[in-house]
């Protein structure tokens, strides 16, 4: 029986929710952007230090990438480059938008697609459009990436489902989030995509009516609104936010003090220091077998999740579509270390000091045989 899961949504409560049904009610107004989702988009801007024209909310953090891309009006079939360390959202929403991914490799350190990579893989192959991925919830770095659009004119999407709070916002590059449940900024469903052109978000905002303007459909696009109930949870969250985020880095603080002291042979994911954490993944050494560590814990009561394994580019969905290596290899070498060795331990707010103890020397004693 598993007595501690690797995740847990931490959503406002419904003494928090009341108020704002209440709202609802009042208003008999229930999607179609309605004065919560304004409202909701106005503490959002205001979190983030943008305008509200430069965002629209959305229903889900797959719908925000994939009217993103459409939004940038490439040529059917146009190549986009993309990470195959990333949830398979990442790639579907290129295929989805009529475009075409191609994988590559990620940075061993931060596990992110760089700007250095994408300039390695443009001498090899020319690509229309790349979505770099904030892996984990890894922000990245905004500047490289605005500079790397300026210097080839290559529009950048970051996908950064897992990294509201923590990826900056630049001058140049859009930006996805997703709101759901399992997020450090959840209500349940939804998504966001910030941009510096008016005009990309009102095409975003018509694509997700779909595709009306002025009473007459203009493009093709889906019902991808967000419902007031929806902004009604975010609203509530919003209040908690800055709890949550001391939470969770606090979390993150004792997980890596303990897991150190036990004197594994543990690698980290390279972050900045003062981001927002999403999830709680360690490398194990290579010695140890992933799939027996994974059950052994399991035995012992504890849930955990090998992330993004296996790789997009081996998903049978992608099958087809072109990969890219890096440095004469002939596979993706840090992609495919990950899949094998990377494990993702409990990280929710119902954890408390005892519980991330019992997991780390549960977890030490499984990576040093001692059984």
């Amino acid at each position: 029986m598993i007595h501690y899961p690797v995740l847990v949504p931490d959503l406002p409560k419904k003494e928090q929710l009341i108020p704002w049904l209440a709202k609802i009610d009042s208003n008999r107004w229930y999607t179609n952007f309605g004065p919560l989702v304004q409202e909701f988009e106005l503490k959002l801007a205001r979190l983030l230090s943008v305008n509200t024209d430069f965002l629209v909310t959305v229903s889900s953090g797959t719908a925000a990438l994939e009217l993103a891309l459409l939004a940038y009006d490439l040529p059917k079939n146009s190549c986009v480059l993309v990470p195959s360390f990333s949830f398979p959202a990442t790639a579907t929403s290129i295929k989805r938008a009529g475009l075409c991914p191609i994988f590559t490799d990620v940075d061993p350190d931060t596990w992110t697609l760089t700007p250095e990579i994408a300039y390695k893989v443009l001498e090899k192959s020319p690509y229309s459009m790349i979505l770099p991925v904030a892996a984990i919830g890894c922000p990245l770095p905004i500047e490289a990436w605005d500079k790397f659009n300026r210097d080839t004119d290559i529009p950048v999407l970051i996908d950064a489902a897992a990294a509201f709070g923590s990826q900056s916002i630049g001058s140049r590059c859009s930006i996805a989030y997703s709101f759901h449940g399992t997020k450090a900024f959840g209500i349940g469903e939804g998504g966001l995509v910030v941009a510096h052109s008016e005009d990309f978000i009102k095409k975003i905002k018509q694509l997700s009516n779909f595709g009306f303007d002025l009473g007459v459909i203009a493009r093709c696009g889906c019902n991808a609104k967000m419902s007031e109930y929806h902004a009604a949870v975010g609203l509530a969250q919003y209040d908690r936010w800055g709890g949550i985020v001391k939470q969770r880095q606090s979390l993150l603080q004792m997980y890596k003090h303990l897991l150190k002291k036990t004197g594994i042979n543990i690698r980290f994911q390279q972050t900045p220091e003062n981001y927002i954490p999403a999830l709680m993944p360690i490398l194990i050494p290579v010695s140890n077998s992933l799939s027996a560590v994974v059950d052994y814990l399991a035995d012992q009561g504890i849930q955990t999740r090998c992330w993004y394994s296996p790789p997009l580019h081996k998903h049978p969905a992608f099958a087809g579509d072109k990969i890219i290596t890096l440095e004469g290899k002939t596979y993706l070498t840090v992609t495919e270390n990950l899949s094998n060795y990377l494990l993702g331990l409990p990280f929710h707010s119902l954890l408390q000091e005892k519980d991330i103890i019992y997991i780390c020397e549960t977890l030490s004693t499984s990576l040093n045989g001692k059984k």
